[in-house]
Formats: C-alpha cells, structure tokens, sequence
C-alpha cells in the first residue's frame, strides 16, 4: 500500500514522458529540491518515500544536467513502467483546463492547509470581486493563487497573469498581459480585458518603483470598475491605502495539523508540533526547516529563524552566490552569476525561487540578507557587481551595470546619461527608474534635462513639472516649460516661452528647434486631409527660418529634414510644382538614397492615382516597396498612405502588413516613431471596429505622449460620437 506521500511522487514523476530518461538534461522538477518544490514538501521529508518506491521498483535515480542549472551533475528522479502502471498514469490538473491563459504562471504547487483559504478566495473571484491577497512573504500567496487559477480555468475562464519587479510599469503588466505591443493607457486596457470571466492577477506588486507605483493605482483604479475579477498579490505592508471597491484577503500561517503534514512521516509528532508552533505555521520558514536546524523560541520572528539557522550555515560559496542573487534588481540565469558555485546548495536548501529558468532567492531571504550588510558593504558589493556587467555586452548587461554603479554611489554623470540614452531605445520603464535613482545621489542639472525628457517620452506630465520646477531659469527649461503648456492646452503661454527662447539659443539650437515644431505641427492632426490653411502657414513658416551662422552639417540635416516636410505637404494639397521642385532638391541632398528616393515618387504616384487603374497600379507598386523595405518608419508610413487613400476598402493584403508591422518594437525615445505608433493605434481601430473604444482610447494617449494634443483631441471627438 502506498502512503499519501508517495502517491503524490509517483503522480507528479508520470507526468513527464519516458523519453527523458536517458536525456542530457532534464527539468528541474526531476531533481530533489524541484519535486519538493511541486509537492509543497520539506526536502527532507522526501528521503525516506524515495528510498521505498526505489526499493519496490517504482522509481529510479541517476545523475544528470538540470536545465539552467549548471555544469554539475545533479541526482534527479525518474518513474518505472512498473511505477505508471501503479499510479495508473495520472494526468496533470492543469491539462484539463478549457479556458485561455497569458503570462509566465507560475508551476503548480500543492498545497496544505488552505482549503477553507482556497474555497473562500475562489467564491470571491467567481462573484466578479477585486482583492488584493496580503500577507508576510513565504506565507504562500502565489502558491494560493497559482491553485485558484488551475479552478478558474476549467470553468472555461481567461487568466492573465503579471508578475512585477522594480522596473515594472504599467505597459509592462500590460505586455504581460496580452503580449506583443500591448495598450499602456489605463483607460484602453480596461476597454479592452475588463469582459466577464477574465481573471487579472498582479503578483509582486510591493516591489515596483515608486517612480511608477501611481500609474498602477491609476490602472487598478480604471479595472475596478470592470466586468474582470483583479487579484493583486501584495506583500505585507501594502504600499496602497486600501483602493475603494477592493477588499482585503489576509493570508496568516497554517494550523498545526497542516503544518505537520510539510514535515517529514517519520518525525516524532510531539516534535513536528513543536517546530510548527516555534515557526508560526509559516510554510516557507517550515520549508527552511531540516533535522539539523536550531528552534527558535516561540516568540522570536521568522525572519531570525532565516538569519540564524538559515544564512549562518551556508558555506563560503553558498553566501557568495546568496549575495550576489540578492543584490540584483531581477532575476539572474546561471551564465549571468559570477559567483555561482553556490547555487545548487541553496537550491537544495530551498532557499531559491525559479523563475524562466532565472535564479532569485525567495523574497524573505532576500530581505533579511539584504538588512544584513552595513551601507559601507552593500555599495562594495555593489561595486563588484558593476565591474563584472561591465565586462558582458547586451541591453540587459548596460542596464544592470548602470543599475549597480548607481547604488555604489560611484557614477560618472557623462557616463550615466550616455548609458541612460541607450536603456530608453528600449525600456523608457528603466531608464526612469536609473534616472530618478541617480538624481537622489547627485541633482546635477543635466541629469535633471534628462529626467524631463524621460518623463515626456513616457507622458509623465507631472513628474516633468516637477522637475522643471527645481530648475534654474534657461532657454533649455523655457522650451521645456512651454511644451508642457502646450500639452495641458496653454498654447498662448507655450508662443510666449519659445518666443523667449529662441532669442537665446545659438543658431543650430534654434534652427533644429524650429524644424522639429514645424514637423510635430504637420503630424498633429489625423490622417486624411491637410487643411489648405494649415499647410500655407507652415510653408511660410520654413521659408521664414535663417540659415545663418549654420555649419554645412547642420544645414545639411535642417534642408533635408524640411524639404521631406514640403514634399508631404505639397502632396497633401496637390501643388505637384512645390512636390517637384522639393524633390529635385531632395535628390541633391541624398544623393544615391535610392530607397528614400523611391518612397517619395510612390507617395506621389498615389497622390495622383484619380482612377481605379492607376490606383491597382500604384498599390501593386508600393505592395512591393513594404515587401522589401527594411526600414519602419519608411515601411509604416507607406502602409499608412495607402490605408488612408484607400479608406473603406482596403485590401486583404494591406490589413494584413499593417497587422504583421504592428509588433515590431519602435524607440521611445524618439518623437517620429511616438507619432507613428499612435497612428498605428489609430489605424488598427479602424480596422477592426469592434475594439474600437479601446484601440482608439489608446491612440489618443499616445498622440498625447508624442505632443499632437490636437491629433489627440480630434479623436476624442470621434470616439464620442461614434459610441
């Protein structure tokens, strides 16, 4: 007869194919700590089940690689034919789930003691309610929640789950939520998942920056109000005030009789007993627990179990690597550890959590090593960590070596906003956070420039004025100053500023100041037509603009970047003798761009394509040029001004580029690709009107971002209307 225990091995071990059993490498949930891990289980209460069904021929054990686990061999376990036939091949619970899942969701854990929890909590998901589940860390929140997902699928419904770091922001919960280019206004995502039978989860919500943590109560603000169930899962103490419409789901240890269950069959019940009341029935610190662990008293915390029976035994390397995994702001693979010699050791002391094949220590441990170190030690470490990132290449290698120079309070200011500039193409989320971090260590001046023009590329309004609002007086902070007012709709006091400005800014600033304004006025508006009024001002605005005192490089980049601008126009209103006369001066300017050339005759061969057959011949031509284009911005915007001159019937092969092109990433650092993605959110409304609302709700926070408050504003209008 099989006990519990072993029954739950041989189930969880038939879960994986015979196939694997002469593999080089196996997952982790093969070796020890891994199956522990899965059953909810001391790894040492595991010794003695293992030992019997080896012994009755039901499982057997070899060494081998565990995935992402490193060079060494590790002891891993496999099921016999003898060992299916006997458990009768149970399938996994998460096989039968009928409904749709998004996000990295945690493995599948069992679970003791939280039945009453587990019932509780799902009756509230079911009935459409918003929680935030608290509790300590290691009390077992996400393993609760792991479970009610499993329930809440087979009932056919949709989970997107997120987890959060410290550079997590709302368009990463968002992306995590949907995938690909996924809504990052608040509004939109709640148009778009807040539909009955959709669960949204949260975990890990305490640990983002609180540089981004209002922009989360903003989205938890807009969800609540939804047809979704939100469960946010919160460390104890929680870093909101409790959100009107949420309610508190507080997770507390497990009763003595559940905790006992996590110990090891043999252990003497008296014994077990006392250990489970000593640790407050806290699964993780029981866990933690083995043989040769020292008991606290019952009043001492569980945090000094950690430090004293946990930490003090590690050895040399264990600490190496325990420090090392702690100091990082994310989760590490094991190529990125330097110090890894330790990871196995605490693996086998369940010390680590595995994420995406990434090392992290769970987050109690963490904490309590963390509170360990002196301010003098952890920027020493700090230090250490810098040199090594310094020496790998990669995005993720720039962020976490600016990152950990920041912290060592050790920074050079040209060097951190050089290394910020190139996070932002990328990630603007961690990029505000390195900036916001450094300006707490140093307010140099340029830093703080830089801080202004992450907050306006991520549409961070108030965090711009805040910081122009520490700023001494400058052309710089006029033309700073005047774009916020022109966003918040001050268009005479933003004219009264960059008059100002402009007086003060030496040529080449004001040339490229004035160009890139003429260009944001021509893009601030919705596709279609260019009102004739418009277009005059503008051109008489370029022939207004002084050349004097420029270098030939600038000159060079102000004639080719306005000449582009009179092309467009002058297509726009089919004055064909200012697109001629542009494109001759164009082709002097670039010479043999034959691509950038090309693009400007098929905008013209549009524009003048008046009958259905010179339209196929012009769409069949610009089909071509997106085929074998290679650069976005020329690609999007071809595929825009054939969307546009097509309107109302469009071709399969039009929406169907346009809806390929829409997941290639763009810099948001840069205004032209801003604009461009929220022309893409427009588009895409139009395209599929049944996510218009929140498509379009989108588009018009990113025209926002991107400074087109007219763009933004002539779609609102739309958008109300049209619902």
């Amino acid at each position: 007869m099989l006990s519990d225990t072993e029954r739950r091995i041989l189930s969880r071990l038939s879960e994986f194919g015979e196939d694997i059993e002469g593999s080089w490498d196996v997952p982790r949930s093969l070796s020890l700590p891994g199956l522990a891990d899965s059953l909810g289980l001391v790894r040492s209460s595991l010794h003695k089940p293992l030992a019997k069904l080896e012994s009755d021929g039901y499982v057997f054990t070899r060494s081998a690689h565990v995935i992402a686990g490193g060079s060494r061999k590790r002891t891993v376990v496999h099921i016999t034919l003898d060992g299916r036939q006997q458990i009768n091949e149970l399938s996994t619970e998460f096989d039968s789930a009928i409904g749709k899942k998004y996000g990295t969701i945690p493995n599948l854990t069992t679970l003791f003691g939280r039945d009453e929890d587990k019932a509780k909590l799902l009756e509230l998901v079911n009935n459409g309610e918003n929680i935030f589940l608290s509790g300590l860390p290691g009390i077992g929140k996400t393993s609760l929640a792991r479970n009610i997902v499993t329930s809440v699928l087979n009932q056919g419904w949709t989970v997107r789950w997120a987890t959060c770091y410290s550079n997590t922001d709302v368009s990463e919960i968002s992306k995590q939520w949907n995938g690909g280019i996924a809504p990052r206004d608040s509004s939109a995502l709640a148009s778009y998942l807040g539909k009955n039978k959709n669960l949204l989860i949260i975990d890990e919500i305490q640990e983002i920056h609180p540089r981004h943590i209002n922009k989360i109560r903003d989205l938890l603000e807009n969800l609540k109000s939804t047809k979704a169930s939100i469960l946010v899962i919160v460390r104890s103490p929680n870093p909101f005030s409790l959100i009107e419409n949420y309610s508190d789901f507080r997770l507390s240890g497990i009763s003595t009789k559940d905790g006992r269950s996590l110990l090891p069959e043999e252990l003497n019940d008296k014994k077990a007993i006392e250990i489970v009341r000593s640790l407050g029935g806290h699964p993780l610190a029981l866990h933690l627990w083995s043989p040769e662990s020292k008991l606290p008293e019952e009043v001492v915390a569980v945090q000094q179990f950690v430090e004293s029976t946990i930490i003090e035994k590690l050895t040399k390397d264990g600490m190496s690597t325990l420090d090392e995994l702690s100091l990082s702001p994310t989760p590490l693979e094991i190529d990125e550890i330097i110090e890894s010699n330790g990871t196995i050791e605490l693996d086998e002391f369940a010390i680590l959590r595995w994420t995406n094949e990434k090392y992290e220590p769970h987050h109690l441990i963490r904490n309590v090593r963390r509170s360990l170190w002196s301010e003098h030690e952890a920027k020493k470490l700090h230090q250490i960590a810098a040199i090594n990132w310094s020496e790998r290449d990669g995005e993720r290698a720039l962020w976490l070596e600016a990152y950990h120079r920041i912290k060592s309070e050790n920074f050079d200011k040209a060097w951190i906003i050089d290394k910020i500039s190139s996070v932002s193409k990328n990630n603007t989320a961690t990029a505000a956070l390195l900036i916001e971090d450094a300006l707490k260590i140093n307010k140099n001046i340029d830093l703080q420039f830089k801080a202004v023009d992450l907050a306006f590329e991520r549409a961070e309004y108030d965090v711009a004025d805040n910081h122009l609002s520490q700023m001494p007086i400058s052309p710089q902070k006029k033309l700073l100053t005047a774009r916020l007012c022109r966003i918040r709709g001050d268009n005479e006091s933003a004219i009264d500023l960059e008059n100002h400005a402009l007086l003060e800014l030496l040529p080449s600033e004001r040339v490229r100041f004035q160009v890139s304004m003429l260009v944001r006025k021509y893009d601030d508006r919705l596709p279609g037509k260019l009102s004739k009024l418009l277009a005059n001002e503008i051109l008489t605005s370029i022939n207004d603009i002084s050349f004097k005192n420029l270098s030939d490089r600038d000159r060079y980049t102000a004639e080719l970047s306005l000449n582009l601008l009179k092309h467009s126009i002058a297509l726009k209103i089919n004055d064909l003798s200012i697109a001629s006369q542009s494109r001759s001066e164009l082709e002097l300017i670039l010479g043999d761009d034959e691509e950038t050339l090309l693009l400007l005759d098929l905008r013209a061969k549009l524009a003048i394509s008046n009958t259905p057959k010179l339209l196929d011949s012009s769409l069949q031509s610009i089909r071509s040029f997106i085929e074998e284009c290679s650069n976005p911005l020329k690609k999007i915007g071809m595929i825009h001004a054939a969307l546009e001159v097509t309107r109302g019937d469009h071709p399969n092969w039009l929406e169907k580029s346009h809806e390929e092109f829409f997941n290639t990433p763009l810099r948001d650092d840069l205004a032209a690709y801003r604009r461009i993605r929220a022309q893409c959110w427009y588009w895409r409304g139009v395209l599929n009107p049944n996510q218009k609302l929140s498509y379009w709700q989108e588009a018009i926070h990113r025209f926002r971002a991107a400074e087109c408050v007219g763009a933004a504003n002539e779609l609102l209008e739309e958008l109300t209307k049209s619902i």
